[in-house]
């Protein structure tokens, strides 16, 4: 026999081998992922509501571990995670926690495919299952991963899961815990500039008005205020005549200051009228100069170009409303008319709501106080109308 071809076999044969191997090597890691994937989601189905705190915190710990264990093997997961949620979304009674868990872990993900699964998962939910009332942190991340596409179902959704009901958050990244009306704030507010109007539909429901008005102090537009106005002059009562007024101060503009001096005190009820005689004087005295005069005092140029402060305002967009370098007097100060700006910075909010956090909410408020103070200004600039 030739030697040469012996040894040509050999290697060959070995070759084989090692690539047989290595195939059932592969093969076998495969299986062993999918196998532990589906561990994993088993477990989660199994979870169930009522369970005393050491049972519950056994189950975050097996939730922390599976999503420990997706993100090591995200490539070889993520399929599977895909056709599992696909097949729960397609059973008459799927399990919600799988749906909230698994959908807004691939809600986070990059591709519009997961997105698009994630937002199927969140209205296939059963929001008055015990499950999902237990696991409103979760049921509150997805929703606001969701709220800025602006699906039609959407506000419908945030009305029955959290404006309706007694829901606070806890985001321990910021130490911030949201109360009832701050969750829908972030959420409505997230959602972008139409949630005003449907809040606005719902202001004359007694069980929901004060709610809404102080969503709609962080949130809202002087579009609002002829709303606000009817629902305080008819329910007259001391709640409700606090919270409008703080609309009508924060949010709006002059035709707010000018509602609220136009009160007739023997109309409001015994504890509104101290509060309005308490009140009426410094509402006497807002007006464009003292509203700018409580933005002074920021670090940065108090004068900018109209293309500079455009491009600031472009990139706070991107930015989701960040900015350390813009003081609020340049915005006040340019010569873009005020109804651009009001508008810009109304769009430049709603991404501001992006960010779980205090310095958000901080932004947030100062937006709004600038957009009040355009407003002073704008009623300023037409013809006729006094200076102030």
């Amino acid at each position: 026999m030739n030697m040469n071809s012996l040894s040509a076999g050999l290697t060959g044969g070995f070759l084989i081998l090692t690539v047989i191997f290595t195939l059932n090597t592969v093969s076998a890691a495969a299986a062993t992922v999918e196998q532990t994937t589906m561990t994993h989601l088993d477990a989660i189905r199994s979870i169930l509501p009522g369970q005393e705190s050491k049972v519950v915190n056994g189950y975050n710990k097996q939730m922390d571990q599976a999503w420990k264990y997706f993100k090591a093997h995200k490539k070889a997961v993520l399929p599977i995670l895909r056709q599992e949620l696909t097949e729960e979304l397609d059973k008459r009674e799927p399990s919600n926690l799988f749906l909230l868990d698994i959908g807004y872990y691939l809600r986070l993900q990059d591709s519009a495919e997961d997105k698009a699964l994630a937002t199927r998962a969140l209205f296939k939910l059963d929001l008055t299952s015990d499950i999902v009332a237990e696991n409103h942190q979760l049921l509150f991340m997805l929703a606001h991963a969701v709220a800025p596409d602006r699906d039609p179902g959407m506000l419908q959704l945030l009305d029955e899961a959290f404006l309706k009901k007694s829901v606070t958050i806890y985001i321990p990244q910021h130490a911030l815990k949201l109360s009832e009306t701050m969750v829908c704030v972030f959420l409505y507010g997230v959602y972008g500039e139409e949630a005003e109007t449907h809040l606005r539909s719902l202001l004359t429901d007694p069980a929901l008005t004060n709610k809404v008005i102080e969503i709609l102090i962080w949130i809202g537009s002087s579009d609002s205020q002829q709303d606000i106005k009817s629902v305080m002059l008819a329910q007259r009562n001391d709640e409700t005549f606090s919270r409008a007024t703080a609309y009508m101060m924060t949010a709006g503009g002059p035709a707010g200051r000018a509602t609220m001096l136009e009160i007739n005190s023997s109309d409001l009820d015994a504890e509104s009228q101290h509060y309005y005689q308490r009140i009426r004087p410094d509402i006497e005295l807002v007006s464009y100069s003292s509203l700018k005069a409580q933005l002074s005092g920021f670090p940065g140029a108090k004068s900018l170009s109209d293309a500079i402060l455009k491009k600031r305002l472009a990139a706070m967009y991107e930015h989701y409303g960040k900015d350390s370098n813009t003081n609020p007097e340049a915005v006040l100060n340019s010569t873009i008319p005020a109804s651009e700006l009001i508008q810009t910075l109304s769009r430049i909010r709603a991404r501001m709501f992006y960010r779980l956090s205090d310095e958000a909410l901080g932004d947030v408020e100062i937006t709004n106080a600038i957009i009040n103070t355009l407003h002073f200004k704008q009623k300023n600039s037409k013809p006729g109308q006094p200076g102030r």
